[in-house]
């Protein structure tokens, strides 16, 4: 029960760091018509120097009541378990997973879409919409189905997703197969960072570190071989069978750690 509420809550966090994702493309295709996708880059530098100023304005105050928590030893033995690499790379393929599908389907959908107009920029806020709407969704889920069921089943939505956009020819299909990506990843990171808590306890505050530069270094990595694949072989089809195959691989992780539970 705790991991529910846990995954729920991490759900509704995870929700709200996806609205600019969803909003910016249509601030791209508006700018994109008049050629001054620019304004956005300055608009950014604007926006994240406003973001700096205020948090360091913030002063958090002082925990004088002595009521934190002891630092739990770090048990070295824990690298050596093997759900250390499980959900390191759980972290690893679903952020770059998640990176290369919002990142390519808006250059995909442009090279499908034999029109003049800018409605391929669209793209990625159906992928991202669809993220937002499945985290929304997931705490009532979660009250229904187990967070590792909910994940597996968003899995298998996330690759037939990324399957029907390879096999797409029109901007419509790949608006649809777009949207059903979305949906079936929404919940799985933040149900990653649950089973964190779940298999390593008190060893959390260690292992996490570790975990989330994985997922940074995915986030880096894997989009970049998505489009290293499609300049080799001409084909950015190609290069999409990554997120497909990163999909299934998360797929068969959860399902053969479904019965796991906390290690320490």
């Amino acid at each position: 029960m705790v991991l529910v509420r846990r995954a729920a809550a991490l759900n509704l966090l995870n929700f709200s760091w996806g609205i600019g994702a969803v909003g910016c493309p249509f601030v791209v295709a508006a700018l994109q018509g008049s050629q001054r996708t620019s304004l956005l880059l300055f608009g950014m530098t604007v926006c994240l120097g406003f973001v700096a100023i205020s948090l360091g304005c913030i002063r958090m105050p002082a925990d004088t009541k002595g009521n934190s928590k002891k630092e739990v030893p770090l048990d070295k033995k824990i690298w050596t378990n093997r759900f250390v690499p499980i959900l390191g790379a759980l972290f690893f393929i679903y952020v770059g997973t998640e990176s290369s599908i919002g990142g390519w389907v808006a250059s995909y959908a442009r090279r499908i879409d034999t029109g003049s107009g800018t409605f391929w920029a669209l793209t990625p806020s159906f992928f991202w919409g669809a993220l937002l709407l499945g985290r929304a969704l997931a705490p009532a889920l979660l009250r229904r189905v187990g967070e590792t069921t909910l994940a597996s089943a968003g899995l298998v939505l996330a690759s037939l997703g990324v399957l029907v956009l390879l096999i797409a020819n029109s901007l419509a299909v790949v608006v649809v197969a777009a949207s059903v990506a979305g949906l079936g990843l929404a919940s799985v990171f933040p149900i990653n960072i649950a089973m964190l808590s779940q298999w390593f306890g008190e060893m959390a505050s260690h292992v996490g570190p570790m975990m989330f530069a994985l997922s940074s270094l995915g986030g880096a990595t894997v989009p970049w071989l998505v489009g290293a694949l499609s300049s080799r072989f001409g084909s950015l089809r190609v290069g999409l069978t990554v997120p497909l195959l990163g999909s299934v691989v998360m797929l068969f992780l959860y399902l053969k750690n479904r019965h796991s539970h906390r290690l320490t």
